[in-house]
């Protein structure tokens, strides 16, 4: 995670992110039973004692993918810029610096790091394959496939931009099609995830002991935890067809 981190460029030492993760189970955890009344406390402390240990790599998740949708937002703005500097005589490494100086927040950085890895010795190649390794997707091997082959054939680059900048609009549109359909699904799957923890919670808040049977025998733990765990492959399978990959 402290290297995902750092490719996002948010700064924090390894030893820090350990201590996040040892420590934020114990504080949600210590947080629920302090807060929480008296017939709730054990299990809104497991509950936070899940989260702490779920928490922080969800959300480490969640900020590389939104960076990476911001990359891919900011492609087809760059590509024109580029494929503009190349009309105006710009080298590609000028127009990759162009995109560097004027583009915000990811792409620039990207490319900024492109431009200093080729001023270090790093080949083109080797740069694109790091790059792709961080920010992985189908327009972006279009993009980086389109400069290698026509660095090796002398195609017209502004022309393979044109067609790759249409590819990734009919792709996007596409995409944003296929999101608006799925959903419904998601929504479905997230409160269907959702119901039979909130009945538990309530049902528990209602009447502490009505759980008594279950808890106090083996066979009905055994069946608290099998059902907790086609409830988690449950809400796994629902996410998995609700999801179609990036194009």
């Amino acid at each position: 995670m402290a290297d995902t981190m750092d490719q996002m460029f948010i700064r924090v030492k390894k030893k820090q992110t350990v201590l996040m993760y040892a420590l934020a189970p114990f504080i949600l955890a210590g947080a629920g039973f302090l807060f929480a009344p008296d017939h709730l406390r054990l299990p809104v402390s497991l509950i936070g004692l899940i989260l702490g240990f779920i928490a922080p790599g969800v959300y480490i998740r969640y900020l590389a993918a939104q960076r990476k949708r911001k990359f891919y937002a900011q492609l087809i703005d760059s590509l024109l810029m580029m494929n503009s500097g190349l009309k105006g005589g710009l080298s590609l490494l000028q127009a990759m610096e162009v995109v560097a100086d004027e583009m915000p927040e990811p792409i620039s950085q990207e490319f900024a790091i492109l431009i200093g890895e080729n001023k270090m010795g790093v080949s083109l190649e080797t740069s694109f394959d790091r790059l792709y390794a961080r920010l992985g997707s189908p327009a972006l091997q279009q993009f980086i496939s389109a400069v290698l082959l026509a660095r090796e054939t002398g195609g017209n680059l502004p022309v393979i931009f044109n067609r790759i900048i249409q590819t990734i609009r009919e792709n996007r549109k596409i995409q944003q099609n296929i999101e608006t359909l799925t959903v419904q699904g998601k929504i479905q799957g997230f409160v269907m995830s959702l119901l039979p923890i909130a009945f538990a919670v309530f049902i528990y808040g209602s009447n502490p002991h009505y759980f008594d049977v279950m808890l106090e025998s083996e066979l009905g733990r055994n069946l608290l935890i099998l059902s907790a765990g086609l409830e988690i492959v449950g809400a796994f399978f629902i996410i998995k067809f609700s999801t179609i990959g990036d194009f």
